[in-house]
């Protein structure tokens, strides 16, 4: 069975969300609930240190991310990519994505 867990860490107005396993079609619903819950926050930090795997359907939930961070007026971090994955998304245009949204990618 391909698992997600999220571990969701709140401090002032941060949130950080500790991805883990498997970020897919099956999977991706998991992510969206959090994405979906965040009010009033700065900053959302997304860890991707024990990402294994993302499909498109787990890129289209960064994507939301991104444009609700718009909507929200917050900024992401993404951090702990590893280099398989970080070319995907490389590949897919994410970074420039986000750096179009947020003026840079940190």
């Amino acid at each position: 069975m391909l698992e997600l867990t999220v571990q969701k860490e709140h401090s002032d107005r941060t949130i950080v969300l500790n991805v883990k396993g498997i970020l897919d079609i099956s999977t991706a619903h998991l992510f969206e609930a959090y994405i979906q819950e965040i009010e009033n926050i700065e900053e959302l930090i997304i860890d991707f240190s024990n990402l294994e795997f993302i499909d498109s359907t787990g890129i289209g939930m960064i994507m939301e991310a991104i444009y609700l961070s718009q909507e929200k007026q917050f900024i992401i971090k993404l951090k702990g990519i590893d280099e398989p994955i970080h070319s995907i998304l490389e590949t897919v245009g994410l970074f420039k994505v986000l750096e179009a949204v947020q003026g840079e990618v940190v």
